[in-house]
């Protein structure tokens, strides 16, 4: 079921495997309050469906923001997610092969600063990480 598809953020539930499927967005060609909102409305729906397993996928996304706004907005969404009753979470890395060793040490720097509720793990396959989620 497609819970949000405005072209700037996809989320597909799967009420199967309580599944939470989200589509990064294209941050190159968003601004720093645009995702703040979009984030936001991820834990907005989070809470709503009471989702218990999240899929980030962040295969196809670009950043183009300074490291130290990207780091504040995704130490917000973690901050946001934490307070969520998430099991589990598990995001598929960045196909740029420059961008993913950053994005992957700041979100394990993340887990491990913030002590989130639910296990966190990174992937760079997404049945992999699927898999994961539904053990």
């Amino acid at each position: 079921m497609v819970i949000n598809n405005d072209g700037a953020i996809r989320m597909e539930y799967d009420t199967t495997t309580d599944v939470l499927t989200v589509t990064w967005p294209d941050i190159e060609h968003s601004n720093k309050s645009e995702l703040e909102y979009l984030f936001h409305k991820l834990n907005d729906t989070i809470r709503y469906y009471d989702i218990k397993k999240l899929l980030i996928d962040s295969r196809f996304n670009k950043v183009q923001l300074a490291e130290e706004e990207y780091e504040i907005l995704m130490k917000n969404l973690c901050e946001g997610l934490r307070n969520s009753r998430l099991d589990k979470t598990a995001r598929v890395g960045s196909l740029d092969t420059k961008r993913e060793p950053k994005a992957e040490k700041l979100a394990y720097s993340l887990a491990e600063k913030l002590t989130p509720s639910f296990a966190f793990q990174n992937f760079q396959d997404r049945k992999l990480a699927l898999k994961w989620l539904q053990e």
